[in-house]
């Protein structure tokens, strides 16, 4: 697709975040498997984003990518209840709340990503 440049696609969309993750995610799901999950959509148009030249609208709604990582560091945080870290509506719940939370911030939702998953990934330890 797109002669193997993904930029077309991109440009073809307006660089418009929203449209394209409904392109990758939805309507066209089975020609991007690997992209077109929750958390992994979100990150990799943020690591586009961020190690490139590339720019985009509506970047604000690029959303936390909610890995086990992020929604282990939302339960830890209180943000989530145990519950529903547990449900099968986990990534969807995580996205909501960090949505709601940073609504007006200057950091983006995506923005905690890394932070949290860092966080998490090193087991919660305190800072010294």
């Amino acid at each position: 697709m797109f002669d193997g440049d993904i930029r077309k696609l991109f440009d073809l969309l307006d660089n418009d975040v929203n449209k394209i993750r409904e392109f990758i995610q939805k309507e066209n799901k089975k020609k991007f498997p690997y992209l077109s999950g929750t958390k992994i959509c979100n990150y990799w148009l943020y690591v586009i984003y961020q190690y490139t030249t590339q720019q985009y609208r509506n970047i604000e709604c690029l959303t936390v990518a909610p890995d086990t990582h992020v929604c282990k560091s939302s339960l830890k945080l209180g943000l989530i209840s145990e519950k529903e870290f547990q449900s099968n509506h986990v990534q969807d719940i995580v996205i909501e709340r960090w949505q709601k939370i940073l609504q007006g911030a200057k950091y983006k939702p995506i923005d905690i990503h890394t932070p949290l998953w860092l966080w998490s990934r090193n087991g919660f330890k305190e800072i010294e």
